[in-house]
């Protein structure tokens, strides 16, 4: 700890005394005063304790007001390590030596890694399986029949094979699409030369006084059309009671009138 001499300027409210005159009692005239305050300014000198690190041999703080002191290693470490004490470093896994530039071999620590083959990388390892056998999802046990990841072949083919299946449907559609068209235009073609046959000039030669007397053709034919058809509903309702009176009325035969009788009023 040690005391730190501070030096420093602060505002304050300073009184001020002002002077008047006034009447007291008996009408007399009094001087007195009143109270006012004005910001001023003052030194002040105040010592502060302050707590003051000091490394030590081998150790440095990182910038001069820290609180703390980092080891210093002359050289740096490698391969992730980190420097924890002056001149040591602690290595990342699968590294070693004074400055973690060692590559440890982990196939040859005693340890059983993997089930088969075993290895060595910089910084770790791999294991290995012989022909028939492939990687479990631990990536250290073979196992038998395990179907091996796609790649990235394996992916492509089976993306043109649903690509050409894509296209092969579409032409399929289009196909179809285009027998529609045909058999609609066969259709319209019929159509049109049904039309001209029944109009009696071209249609392009058709006025609009002619097209509107047409329409009223065909709206009077559609007309005595419904007529026809209940006439023959109502014939065939007549024919029906006939029958019911008896086997030998037809509604066929029609009476004959004596031409010399002259019919009742």
């Amino acid at each position: 700890m040690l005391v730190v001499p501070l030096h420093y300027n602060e505002s304050y409210s300073q009184p001020v005394y002002k002077p008047y005159l006034t009447v007291c009692d008996g009408r007399r005239i009094c001087s007195t005063y009143r109270t006012t305050y004005r910001v001023a300014w003052r030194e002040v000198r105040r010592e502060v304790p302050q707590t003051h690190v000091v490394c030590c041999q081998g150790w440095k703080k990182r910038h001069p007001g820290a609180l703390t002191c980092d080891a210093i290693c002359a050289k740096p470490c490698q391969n992730r390590g980190v420097c924890v004490r002056p001149e040591q470093c602690e290595c990342a896994p699968g590294w070693g030596g004074k400055h973690c530039h060692v590559d440890m071999d982990e196939c040859r620590t005693g340890v059983a890694l993997c089930s088969h083959r075993c290895l060595n990388t910089a910084g770790s390892f791999t294991c290995g399986c012989p022909q028939g056998l492939v990687l479990g999802l631990d990536r250290r046990t073979c196992t038998e029949g395990a179907p091996e990841p796609p790649t990235g072949a394996n992916i492509l083919s089976v993306a043109v094979r649903e690509a050409e299946q894509e296209e092969h449907a579409l032409r399929q559609e289009i196909w179809e699409l285009q027998g529609r068209l045909e058999r609609l235009e066969q259709w319209a073609g019929q159509a049109g030369a049904w039309v001209r046959a029944m109009l009696p000039m071209p249609p392009e030669e058709l006025q609009p006084e002619q097209v509107a007397e047409l329409w009223g053709r065909g709206d009077r034919i559609e007309s005595l059309s419904d007529q026809v058809l209940l006439l023959e509903e109502r014939l065939g309702a007549c024919s029906c009671e006939d029958n019911s009176l008896g086997p030998g009325l037809n509604l066929n035969r029609r009476p004959i009138r004596n031409p010399s009788r002259a019919p009742a009023p």
